[in-house]
């Protein structure tokens, strides 16, 4: 990842859950896939964003992962709903 893929990533994560439907739910499947503590470092990291610090970087890259995943399977959804249309 790139400094501003964690920089987007951080601004994300601060505006959660006002945010854009993929966005949220890579955020939701990050938070449900963590351990207790890396929820409260992720909420920790929230209230106090630094999208530099390397403990804050590998939570960033859990939640970049899942929101990629997410888009993913939205433009999938969409691809497949675009084709059904057209037949």
């Amino acid at each position: 990842m790139t400094q501003l893929e964690y920089e987007l990533t951080m601004c994300e994560l601060i505006c959660y859950p006002d945010v854009r439907l993929e966005s949220k739910q890579g955020i939701d499947n990050a938070i449900d896939k963590m351990t207790r503590d890396q929820r409260f470092d992720l909420f920790h990291l929230k209230c106090n964003p630094d999208a530099k610090k390397p403990e804050s970087k590998s939570l960033l890259a859990i939640v970049y992962s899942e929101i990629e995943k997410a888009k993913a399977r939205i433009r999938n959804t969409k691809g497949e709903s675009d084709a059904a249309e057209a037949t």
